[in-house]
């Protein structure tokens, strides 16, 4: 979070705002260490295939 508060620019509750709405639409939760290792696959994945 704090990472990424600091390259956004963004204050951490609206970070974390943002994830909690990103976590919803994806039917997930970003805040747990299952949700963040099925999202760090999917953009690993994605990585993969685009490159």
């Amino acid at each position: 979070m704090r990472r990424a508060v600091g390259l956004l620019h963004l204050h951490h509750s609206s970070v974390a705002r943002r994830l909690e709405q990103i976590g919803k639409t994806l039917g997930i939760d970003l805040t747990g260490p299952t949700g963040l290792t099925r999202a760090g696959l999917a953009l690993a994945a994605r990585r993969l295939l685009d490159g």
